[in-house]
């Protein structure tokens, strides 16, 4: 697979936003899903489980929805995940939805990355998906960057797909793909499942370590099958099979049984732990709890998963109808 590196730019001469905590925070703590084996922060314990382990490398993944900019031109919902996302302490974060942040020379973009200590990678642009941009950030201290290329698939995948080679705390190096799969139905997000499957194992005999992080726009290979028929029939169509008499089927979820057949792991399966729903809670039309957010691990780097979190709580909740998902990665 080749690969064509990019120069990573230095940050702008742009002033540090600040960020604090405030009274609500102190009170609402998010909560941690009981499902993930994580510590709760809900009041049941002082300690507070979004502290990274030393030495462990940290993930995330987040779809703003719409770039944390509501309808009206408010924009509180986007400084608030920055600043809850700045207590994750991640070494990497993909973002999914950014939503308006080309403008004005991707200011939105470099002022979250300032706040957060970030520096990031050269968006992908999503040409076909209403602007829904991509960006992956890293934290400098700790992730070197090898290679990079914001177009990995040419043009091919709705949103874009992004491809870096880094290194995180000095461990080997690995591949971390970011997207955001097409949510217009089941055979477009196989059609991009296809693309990707390479990463899962070895390449031409080579050993890859690979993470695929983003909204995949589905529920996992092996989860719950959700009730379907609480969703109105036009947004059911995004993700039910069709069957033989013409009626709405089960889920379908190829994409991710292609990508799971080919080597990547769910690192909630890989620990032995229930699956959070990430999606569900925010519209009326859509009340139907699933998954559709994932950091997947492929088989050479599955052995080394320490920990992985849903942030489900009321605070998370109103912030996107998405949730943050967190990948702790041991050192090999």
């Amino acid at each position: 697979m080749n690969r064509t590196a990019h120069a990573v730019p230095e940050p702008p001469d742009r002033p540090r936003l600040l960020s604090a905590r405030r009274d609500e925070d102190l009170i609402n703590e998010p909560v941690i899903s009981d499902a993930t084996g994580w510590l709760v922060t809900d009041g049941r314990t002082t300690t507070d489980a979004r502290r990274q382990v030393a030495g462990n490398a940290r993930l995330v993944t987040y779809n703003t929805l719409t770039g944390g900019i509501d309808s009206d031109g408010g924009e509180w919902r986007r400084r608030r995940q920055i600043e809850f996302l700045a207590s994750l302490d991640a070494d990497i974060i993909a973002l999914q939805e950014l939503r308006r942040w080309d403008e004005g020379g991707w200011w939105r973009l470099w002022g979250a990355a300032n706040a957060l200590g970030m520096v990031p990678l050269p968006p992908v642009l999503s040409a076909r998906g209403r602007g829904n941009h991509l960006a992956l950030l890293y934290r400098p201290a700790t992730v070197r960057i090898d290679d990079y290329e914001p177009d990995a698939a040419s043009g091919t995948f709705h949103h874009g797909l992004g491809r870096a080679r880094l290194s995180i705390k000095g461990q080997r190096l690995l591949t971390v793909l970011f997207t955001h799969l097409c949510v217009l139905g089941g055979a477009e997000r196989y059609a991009e499942a296809q693309w990707l499957a390479g990463y899962g194992g070895a390449y031409e005999g080579e050993p890859q370590r690979v993470v695929l992080a983003g909204d995949l726009n589905s529920i996992g290979a092996n989860d719950p099958e959700p009730d379907w028929s609480r969703m109105p029939a036009n947004l059911r169509a995004r993700h039910c099979h069709l069957t033989a008499g013409g009626m709405f089927g089960d889920t379908d979820r190829r994409a991710l049984q292609l990508l799971s057949l080919a080597g990547f792991r769910d690192p909630f399966e890989v620990l032995g732990q229930a699956t959070p729903r990430t999606v569900g809670y925010w519209s009326p039309q859509e009340a139907v709890d699933h998954r559709r957010d994932f950091i997947l691990a492929n088989t050479h780097v599955a052995d080394h998963i320490a920990a992985a979190a849903v942030h489900d709580s009321k605070a998370t909740r109103a912030l996107s109808d998405h949730l943050p998902v967190v990948l702790d990665l041991q050192a090999p």
